[in-house]
Parts: C-alpha cells; sequence; structure tokens
C-alpha cells in the first residue's frame, strides 16, 4: 500500500523527499511503511495535504491529492503492494536547525536518505543517531547550525554528514574526543558517541564555531 503512494509522490518530489514526507505523515498516526493497512489510506491521505505543503508547487498540489484519491479506487493488485523503490534519486540537501522539530527532522532526513542508497537498518540507525547528536548540540550550545547530507553512489556507497555551527567552539576537544573529559555544561556530550559510530571522522572546533564531518560506508 504504502509503495503505491511512494510511486505517487515521487511523481512531484524525489525519491528521498517522499520517503521522508511518508515517514513524517505516518510517525504521528502510529503506523510504519510495514504496518500501514489499506483500511488506513483514507487518514494517510488526508494527513499528506498539509505535510507535503513545502515540498510540491501550489499549482501542482491539487494534481497530487487527486492521484492519491484514486489510490482509493485502485484494487490492491494495481497499487503497487510488495512492490519495491526505484533506484534512489538521492541528491545532497542541507537542514537549518534551530528547534528540537528541526533536529528531528534532520534525524528522519538522514535516515531516509541511508535506507535510499540500500543502507542496511544498523547503517541507518547509526546515521540517525548520529545526526541527532549533533543537531541537539548545535541547538544546546550554539543557538543552532546546519546539517547536510551527501550521498556518494560510485565506486562505493558512502553518506558524508557536515555538521557546522558558529558557536564559542569545543574546549579540550582532544579529551572530549579521549572520553577523559567532563564537561559541567555537557558541551561536546555525544560527540565521542558519533566518532565511535562512523567510520570516518573529523572535527574542527575554534572561537568561530565548529565543524564536524563523518562518513558511515554502507
Amino acid at each position: 500500500m504504502c509503495a503505491g503512494i511512494l510511486r505517487v509522490l515521487q511523481q512531484f518530489m524525489s525519491e528521498t523527499a517522499a520517503r521522508l514526507v511518508l515517514r513524517g505523515t505516518l510517525e504521528p498516526l502510529r503506523l510504519s511503511l510495514e504496518s500501514a493497512t489499506r483500511a488506513e489510506l483514507p487518514r494517510i491521505i488526508e494527513a499528506l495535504e498539509p505535510a507535503t505543503r513545502h515540498f510540491v508547487d501550489p499549482v501542482r498540489k491539487p494534481q497530487l491529492m487527486t492521484q492519491l484519491k484514486l489510490l482509493l479506487s485502485t484494487s490492491p493488485a494495481s497499487n503497487g503492494v510488495g512492490a519495491t523503490a526505484a533506484p534512489s534519486d538521492v541528491r545532497a540537501t542541507t537542514y537549518l536547525v534551530r528547534t528540537e522539530a528541526d533536529a528531528s527532522h534532520a534525524r528522519l532526513a538522514a535516515k531516509v536518505m541511508c535506507e535510499s542508497m540500500g543502507g542496511r537498518g544498523y547503517e541507518c540507525q547509526k546515521v540517525a543517531t548520529a545526526v541527532s547528536e549533533l543537531a541537539r548540540n548545535q541547538i544546546s550550545y550554539a543557538g543552532g547550525g546546519t546539517i547536510h547530507l551527501a550521498p556518494q553512489l560510485d565506486p562505493k556507497r558512502v553518506l558524508r554528514v557536515s555538521a557546522e555551527d558558529s558557536g564559542q567552539g569545543i574546549s579540550d576537544l582532544t579529551r572530549v574526543l579521549s572520553g577523559t573529559y567532563k564537561s559541567k555544561t555537557g558541551m561536546g556530550l555525544g560527540l565521542l558517541g558519533v566518532k565511535r559510530l562512523a567510520d570516518r571522522f573529523d572535527v574542527r572546533t575554534g572561537p568561530d564555531g565548529t565543524q564536524v564531518e563523518f562518513e558511515v560506508w554502507l
């Protein structure tokens, strides 16, 4: 059932965006791509109308909703049940992080991009966890920042994540990364965890801000 919805959404946005929108729509409904059934289709379509607001040209929005509603009248065999998504249309994307909602959005986007690249469950969970840690640190200690997701499909699949902020930097970075530094404010907390989750990790910090880059190899 969700495969049919994804196929419609992908006519109006990239596969990555379509998966992001659909997952973000299903979560508040306490559904998942695997658990959603045809009986849930009417309320999923209703929830998709506001969820697609920032992804679809307003001129094309009525066409999108019409095609989604057509799924209600198609037979189960024709709506894509059991189908797999088309090869990835995965593009580099930057997310502005200012609020907890932004952090959650970036986390979900990273997980969806990883899945779109063919990443396995534990690999995508690593990416999502690391992005969440970095985004929350940006909010708590730098007033926000940006998360940039950059997929590489050839010669090997790599998801590269860059996080930048304009905060005051991290003191005692060497001790933070060694696990021996205990900050009263919590600054730098989680950075060591990100390093352990990553296949490649680099961080630069100073009075003008912090830049963290890591890769997960898929």
